[in-house]
């Protein structure tokens, strides 16, 4: 009896022990698991240091037969099964660790086991750099859009080269291509005859253009436009007659997303459904029709609102949730003939894996791919929906992960999303919380105001409030936190990348009184510079973007510029920053130290050569973490 009880009492320390960096921050090992149409192979995204690639597995033996990267700084931007044995892979160049790859360098197209390697898009000539962004002129966009299931050979292709895309029928095996349809904008949608009917995409005006045609020989009509923030319109699928079209719609009247009934020849929208919160996070697709029967929402923790509630797929869903109680439960991909499903699970707690289920005899395989499988499950802590109301009123939405141990008075990282338009915080596993509350720390996540996800008015109403009134959700949220007993008041700090950085700063700026440190990461600090250097303001879309949100005016700016309120700042500075990032150009951060140095106040910084928008070197990511730490635990540590 003691021998179990030291066993139990060991295994409860181990259980709340702090874990190595590496276990938090190392590269996914798979994700993004597809499987071959025939049900033959799986692929998977696997990330490298310099470089990702995709590894293929055969199913019979579970082995990993090939695995196909490519140069330094060449990502994986998209893949997907061109056949039963061919798979093609879209490289993109990535220019920082908190980027996606971006434009499409090449396509290539393999068989399963690496033979028949073929370039069939796209160029691997140098790319040239533009002068005023430095950044390549020649990465154009292309996208799979349809795999032709009557055809093993071809592929229809959107090759997006200059203002629209032009469709060709590719060979996967020669590259050889023929033209054979235009389109005004880049979002596309097939008929049954694989005839573009849609096209959707956004102007030099930053404006979200719709476009439609009744048949292939029918001119484009324009069918709506509609302003950043006001509303928009996606096609989803047509309807099982064929004549209306099941769309994503919003409007100044109806700001939160929903599904509409769209009938081209009236313009009329009926709604289908629409959430009373949250707009759309992704949909549950009848195959046999080809039509949404499932819209997955994002209020909090995760679920799915069934706008048919007898498709065969929704029972099953349903079941899988049950046997996955507490986790998400998604499709990943599937066989052609659909009986075989890949399903993603994942949790707040568990980064997740992937399983194997079969439609006909409800059999269910765990497939030990797993994206993070060294997690240790039981140390990590869980992710907390809550809400507030701010001060003016609105509902605002968030995440809080407490550490194990006491759940009240503790130190808080308020930890500040980017974007900040259009981009928000979800439920789930989120490795830069878990590793602060295995530190000890309470880790905050806010949904403010100009966030995505909660509509359009939600959405316009950060629009050129970047220093103000979305500085004060983050600070009412804290308060919140403090009412409620959950954090210690004297031990505060606010820290995020991007435009969170430039939150840290403005916040800390703000209420001075209110944070012990602040953390800006490759942060936008002065307006003036961020609208007029780097890669937003590079291109037109760019510049019509930040005329929307943010103030042209010069003392706005200024008073919005923590380069401009710095001397208010009592916190301890800690600024992080890659000597290359294009997007909060590196200049903000030295315009932010020349300022704090011109006052005479104490920074803490850390600046890495060749790197970007967000550290990706497994090093740099690895010291970044171990520096926050010690920042925090000197500033609102025990």
């Amino acid at each position: 009896m003691k021998k179990l009880i030291f066993i139990l009492v060991f295994s409860s320390n181990y259980i709340f022990s702090e874990l190595p960096v590496e276990n938090f921050y190392k590269f996914t090992e798979f994700s993004n698991l597809i499987i071959s149409p025939s049900g033959k192979y799986f692929a998977s995204e696997v990330d490298a240091e310099k470089t990702s690639g995709v590894v293929i597995i055969e199913r019979a033996s579970m082995k990993v037969i090939h695995t196909q990267s490519f140069g330094k700084d060449q990502y994986t931007a998209g893949f997907r099964w061109l056949n039963n044995e061919r798979i093609g892979i879209r490289v993109g160049k990535r220019f920082g660790g908190l980027e996606r790859p971006k434009g499409t360098i090449f396509y290539w197209a393999l068989n399963a086991d690496g033979t028949k390697q073929k370039l069939i898009m796209g160029s691997l000539a140098p790319q040239r750099l533009s002068r005023s962004s430095r950044e390549p002129t020649n990465i154009g966009w292309n996208e799979v859009i349809d795999t032709l299931d009557d055809d093993e050979n071809h592929i229809l292709v959107s090759i997006f080269e200059k203002a629209s895309p032009t469709i060709y029928k590719v060979n996967i095996y020669t590259g050889s291509k023929r033209k054979v349809q235009t389109a005004p904008a880049r979002s596309l949608l097939l008929d049954s005859d694989k005839v573009i009917r849609t096209s959707v995409g956004e102007n030099n005006s930053n404006e979200t253009v719709f476009y439609y045609r009744p048949s292939k020989n029918d001119e484009w009509e324009h069918h709506a436009t509609y302003k950043f923030g006001e509303g928009s319109i996606l096609p989803l699928a047509f309807d099982k007659d064929g004549k209306n079209l099941i769309v994503e719609c919003s409007d100044k009247d109806n700001p939160i997303t929903g599904i509409c009934l769209y009938n081209p020849e009236t313009y009329k929208l009926t709604t289908i459904y629409r959430d009373k919160t949250v707009d759309p996070a992704g949909y549950i697709w009848d195959s046999e029709n080809e039509i949404p029967v499932g819209v997955v929402l994002h209020d909090g923790i995760p679920r799915i609102h069934w706008i048919d509630k007898e498709a065969k797929i929704g029972k099953k869903m349903r079941a899988l949730e049950k046997t996955f109680k507490g986790y998400k439960v998604r499709i990943a991909s599937s066989t052609k003939d659909e009986v075989e499903l890949v399903i993603g699970v994942s949790s707040d707690r568990d980064p997740g894996g992937y399983y194997l289920f079969n439609t006909e005899t409800n059999e269910l395989k765990d497939l030990n791919l797993n994206r993070r499988g060294w997690t240790q499950v039981g140390q990590m802590v869980k992710n907390e929906p809550f809400s507030y109301q701010s001060r003016d009123g609105l509902t605002i939405h968030g995440f809080l992960h407490r550490p194990k141990g006491e759940s009240t008075n503790l130190p808080l990282v308020l930890y500040v999303h980017g974007g900040p338009h259009g981009v928000r915080d979800y439920w789930g596993f989120d490795r830069e919380a878990q590793f602060l509350a295995n530190r000890g720390f309470a880790v905050m996540q806010i949904n403010y105001r100009g966030s995505g996800g909660y509509g359009n008015a939600f959405l316009k109403a950060g629009f050129n409030k970047w220093g103000n009134v979305m500085q004060d959700d983050l600070t009412d949220g804290v308060q919140w936190a403090i009412d409620q007993g959950i954090v210690d008041k004297d031990r505060i700090c606010i820290y995020g990348a991007s435009y969170g950085g430039y939150a840290a700063m403005m916040s800390a700026s703000r209420e001075p009184d209110l944070y012990q440190c602040a953390i800006g990461y490759v942060g936008v600090y002065d307006v003036d510079s961020f609208t007029s250097v780097g890669n937003i303001p590079g291109w037109r879309g760019g510049r019509a973007y930040l005329k929307t949100v943010i103030p042209q005016d010069d003392e706005t700016r200024k008073a919005f510029s923590p380069t401009e309120q710095a001397r208010k700042i009592k916190a301890a500075i800690f600024l992080i920053h890659g000597k290359d990032d294009k997007q909060a150009h590196f200049q903000n951060y030295k315009l932010m130290t020349k300022k704090l140095d011109s006052l005479g106040k104490e920074y803490k910084s850390m600046v890495k050569d060749g790197e970007e928008h967000g550290f990706y070197k497994r090093e740099n990511v690895y010291e970044l973490a171990e520096e926050l730490d010690k920042f925090l635990s000197e500033h609102i540590g025990d």
